[in-house]
């Protein structure tokens, strides 16, 4: 287990602009930058693959795969994949990537004996930085077109500083094809796998919408960790025509992507679905009940989901951060894949 440094209210109070939230805190509360486990430590567990996309827009994409059968379980089973996308720059950070996009612990004896086996893949997106250093060809690269294509003008004026968010609104992205035709090809490789779950942290969670909006009859559920797209009322719909279950995590006070601009516009309607769940925490925190916190040239310390499902939405004296989810992020996978008994 890490060594975490913990940082008090009153240290977080003298830093303002890494800690804006930090009045909010409770007098005995602290911040921690780190897990309470070591990422890194599966990550030998992945194959490295490409997939040939054909696409000289961005390339070959670079991705990586746990199969179960490898590791142990029957290769005569059925398994479900869980198809996961890292937020902005994790290409950058190469095999980390997986962690960033919160599958990393999954390939854990422990977690894969917990599910049953389950297959896991993690693509690349192909990123670039540009001169200003600001990365660029994310997930959220979407492909020509009108922007805020299929809202309503009622919707796109409920939408918090409308005028400059249109990339998180409605155009599809130009990896969605490329990264389905990676999915077929991946399941025709491994006739094992069953079920079939997409998940996106931040950047990533705009891919993983795009994918399920694109092609809902393909997925039978669908994560989102602080992700990074408002979903149209139509599309919503297509989604709950499909019986899509979604979970949908997003800590209310994320710097990153703003809670009230991503979540707050269509919390009615999603609080309204069938088979979609909410995890909306006031503070995102760590296993040892810290306020969790990534340091990275800008705040992210309410854009760290990702880190929580991988502690499993548990403390370490075992008590859910998310009553509702009392078996944490193994409970949610079991229930959508048929393995909960």
């Amino acid at each position: 287990m890490n060594t975490q440094r913990k940082m008090t209210k009153a240290e977080c109070l003298a830093n303002p602009e890494l800690y804006p939230w930090a009045g909010d805190m409770a007098e005995n509360d602290c911040v921690s930058t780190e897990s309470s486990w070591t990422p890194g430590t599966y990550l030998d567990r992945f194959s490295n693959e490409i997939y040939p996309s054909g696409k000289e827009s961005f390339g070959d994409i670079r991705y990586y795969v746990f199969d179960p059968t490898a590791h142990g379980f029957p290769k005569n089973g059925s398994y479900p994949l869980l198809f996961a996308l890292h937020g902005s720059g994790g290409s950058f950070v190469g095999k980390t990537a997986i962690s960033w996009a919160g599958a990393e612990r999954l390939a854990s004896p422990e977690w894969q004996e917990a599910v049953g086996g389950m297959y896991i893949i993690v693509p690349l997106a192909n990123e670039s930085r540009d001169s200003e250093g600001d990365t660029q060809h994310t997930w959220m690269t979407p492909v020509s077109g009108k922007p805020y294509d299929g809202y309503t003008a009622e919707e796109i004026e409920r939408i918090p500083h409308h005028e400059h968010w249109g990339s998180l609104c409605g155009n599809d992205s130009v990896y969605t094809k490329t990264l389905m035709a990676l999915l077929r090809s991946e399941c025709e490789k491994h006739p094992a796998i069953g079920r079939k779950i997409v998940s996106g942290a931040s950047a990533g969670g705009y891919g993983a919408w795009r994918m399920i909006i694109s092609h809902p009859d393909a997925f039978d559920a669908a994560l989102f960790m602080a992700g990074a797209y408002i979903p149209s009322l139509r599309e919503l719909k297509i989604l709950e025509n499909a019986g899509m279950r979604l979970w949908i995590c997003h800590g209310r006070r994320d710097e990153c992507v703003p809670f009230d601009m991503v979540i707050r516009p269509i919390l009615p309607i999603l609080q309204g679905m069938p088979g979609t769940e909410l995890y909306l925490p006031d503070f995102v925190r760590r296993a040892n009940g810290c306020v969790a916190s990534n340091l990275s040239g800008i705040q992210m310390g309410q854009h760290c989901i990702n880190d929580e499902m991988q502690e499993n939405l548990m403390f370490l004296d075992g008590t859910p951060m998310d009553p509702l989810h009392p078996e944490g992020f193994i409970g949610w996978l079991k229930k959508v894949t048929g393995h909960e008994r």
